[in-house]
């Protein structure tokens, strides 16, 4: 090994030390003025953090469950409605064709 890639190599390992450091310094700083944060998600109603390990989008509050639900079936009336909605356009048009080929 040349005295450059040595000198490359050196470098490298220092500057990768000193980004875990200066990252380990950030987190103790934050620590000591108390603003250590935890990872979590946050209620899709009413954004209260919940835990990562809560497989919901929203919190145990029954005001948020039962405004969930009522958005998803929104949600799917919506969707429904859509696809007649297009239904009804498209088949009077088949149908046109069909008559136009016989």
């Amino acid at each position: 090994m040349s005295r450059a890639e040595k000198i490359a190599k050196m470098a490298t390992t220092t500057a990768s030390q000193a980004k875990e450091k200066s990252v380990v310094s950030r987190k103790r700083k934050k620590a000591r003025k108390g603003v250590l944060f935890e990872a979590h998600k946050h209620c899709v109603e009413c954004s209260i953090p919940i835990p990562l390990g809560n497989h919901s989008l929203i919190c145990d509050d029954d005001d948020c469950r039962i405004n969930q639900e009522r958005k998803e079936k929104s949600r799917k009336r919506l969707s429904i409605l859509l696809y007649v909605g297009v239904a009804i356009f498209i088949i009077p048009i088949i149908l046109q064709l069909m008559g136009a080929l016989t």
